[in-house]
Order: C-alpha cells, then structure tokens, then sequence
C-alpha cells in the first residue's frame, strides 16, 4: 500500500516542475516581445507615461482656471466684431455689467471713469478758452465805444483822464476788451460749468441747480449795472470836490479802470447773496431763525464791507449799504420759504 503512494507524490511533482517550466518559458517570451515593441516604437511610450503624470499632477483647479481663461478670451472673429457692435469704447463700457453705475444709468447719464472727467474738464476749457480769446479780438475793434461808454461818468465832470506810459493806450484797449470779454462770456462759463456736474446732481435738485445758476447771473449783472447808472454818477463828483483849486488833478486812466473793476467786480460778487443764502437754507446750514437773530450783526459787517469796496466817502457808503440791507431782507424771506417748501415735500412723503 505505500508503494502506490510514492509514486503518485512522484508524479505530482513532475506535472508541477513541467508546468513551473512552461510559464517561465511563456514570461520569458513575453518578456521579449515587450523588448522588441519598445525598439521599434521608444518614444510612445515614455511620451503616454509623461501625459499621464501631467494629468495626474494637474489640480482641478488649475484645469478649472484655464478653462475659464480660456472662456474669457476672444476669438479673432469675436474681437473683430466688438468694435463695429458696439461703436465706442464708452458704449462698450456700459454693455459691461461691473462697469455700471446704476446711479448714473437711471438718472440717464453715461458712466465715466476718472480719465474720461478728466478729458471732459480739459475739453470744457479749452473751449472756453478759445471762446474769450475769440471775443477779446473782437472786442479789441470796438475798443474805442467801450472806453467812451466806461469814461463817460468822468468826462461829465468836465475833467479828462491821463495816459502816463508809451504803451499805456494799448494796453487800456486790451484790459477793456478782456473785461468785456468775460461779461459776454459768462454765460457760456456758466453752461460749460452745469454740463459738467449735472452728472453728480439728482434728477430731483437739477431744476433747482439750473435756477440757481440763471439767477446767480441775472444778479451779477445787476450788480455790475447797478456800480455805473447808480453810484459811479454820483460817487465821481462827490471824490472831484475834495479837490482844491490850487490843485492840479492828472488821474490815469488805467487807475480809474482799475477802480471801476474793483467796485463792479466787488458789487457783482454781493448781489449774490440772495442765492447763498438759498443754497445754504436748503443743504441745512442756515436757517430764517438763524438769520433774523443775527441780523444786527449782518447789518455791521454789511457797512464795514461798504466802507472797504467804496471810495472814502460817505455818500457811496450809503448807496452800497442800503441796497445790501435790502438784500438782506430777501435773503431772509427766500430763506422763509425754502424752509416752507422742504416741510411741505415732508408731509407729501409721509402722506404717500
């Protein structure tokens, strides 16, 4: 009986070395024909294996991040027909949505950068500019009417105004004609300044804002009107009688210029105290109260500011501080009624 099993254990471990033998003979083999497929093709492989550790190295958010680059940039066709789409840089801008400024957009306005208010300023002044300049020289050819309508209140008198210098008549001419240049000019300054800040105004105060500014004219010219028909014709001859008779007058005529300037410039400037004193009422900072509790106090600094700008006499004096009193009074019942409206628009909205 033990004979039988030997030789069954010997046969199992000649089938397991014959079967040992066949799969090293079939490794080898495969072994081989690996070898043989890199010599012929040796730079696929590597390349496959590189690919495959740039993927698995790659993040996902870096891969995220060059897709959206990717999504960002245009093509050729596309940026091509950015400009004819759109037409301008600024038209571009606003079909941006982060570029927007709904303030703007619904106050009907076009959104600017800094840049672009920039340009806007330069642009505005240089056509002003060009404009006063433009109208200097055309003042400068009638130079001779508006020296003769400025004298007039002198040459009155009697008396005749002296030119000390060579160069002293052309350089009147050109400070008449400046002067009238920028009178003229005002008004354009005006318009080019309220096309600027219009932007940064609210739909609601621009009404008031333009009033203002047509006002604020108005009662500049008044000013400048009210220093030759009303205290020039009586301010001269009241300064000529202090003159002796032993005395010998030569007043330049670039000295009275110079005076007329002054006092106008001075009288244009106060005539619009009627129009701070609403801007003031409105933002909050004044109030009627306010002014009808220091109103002693206005009326002193209204008779030394007289006293300063006039000539050194008492009749000028009065003609410049009664008015400015009279102003005054407006000023508080402007004031008044601005306060009135504001309380008025309160209830409307609480009522609402």
């Amino acid at each position: 009986m033990k004979k039988p099993e030997k030789k069954s254990a010997s046969k199992k471990s000649t089938s397991t070395k014959k079967s040992v033998k066949a799969v090293k003979k079939e490794s080898s083999k495969t072994i081989q024909t690996k070898k043989q497929s890199e010599k012929k093709s040796p730079q696929k492989l590597p390349a496959k294996k590189n690919s495959s550790l740039k993927k698995a190295r790659q993040s996902p958010d870096t891969t995220t991040k060059k897709n959206e680059n990717k999504a960002l940039i245009p093509s050729s066709d596309a940026a091509d027909k950015l400009p004819e789409q759109a037409g301008s840089s600024k038209e571009i801008a606003t079909k941006q949505p982060d570029d927007i400024d709904s303030d703007a957009l619904h106050r009907g306005d076009i959104p600017m950068t800094v840049v672009d208010h920039l340009d806007e300023f330069r642009s505005r002044i240089i056509i002003v500019l060009v404009t006063i300049i433009l109208l200097t020289i055309g003042a400068f050819f009638v130079s001779d009417y508006l020296l003769q309508f400025i004298m007039q209140p002198f040459l009155d008198s009697g008396q005749k105004l002296n030119i000390f210098t060579l160069a002293g008549g052309f350089l009147l001419r050109l400070k008449v004609s400046v002067v009238a240049a920028l009178l003229i000019g005002l008004p354009l300054l005006g318009f080019h300044l309220w096309r600027y800040i219009v932007p940064a105004i609210s739909v609601g105060d621009r009404v008031f804002a333009r009033l203002s500014l047509i006002a604020a004219a108005l009662l500049f010219y008044t000013g400048v009107v009210f220093v030759f028909y009303i205290i020039l014709p009586m301010a001269i001859p009241m300064l000529l009688s202090f003159i002796g008779s032993d005395m010998l007058s030569t007043i330049g005529a670039d000295d009275y210029l110079s005076f007329i300037l002054i006092l106008g410039t001075a009288m244009g400037l106060l005539f619009e105290l009627p129009i701070i004193i609403m801007i003031l009422t409105r933002i909050g900072i004044l109030t009627p109260y306010f002014l009808i509790q220091k109103r002693k106090y206005a009326i002193v600094i209204i008779w030394v500011i007289a006293a300063l700008i006039t000539p050194q006499d008492i009749l000028s004096q009065v003609m410049v501080a009664i008015p400015m009193m009279m102003l005054y009074e407006i000023s508080i019942v402007i004031s008044k009624m601005m306060v009135i409206r504001k309380k008025r628009n309160e209830l409307r909205k609480q009522g609402a």
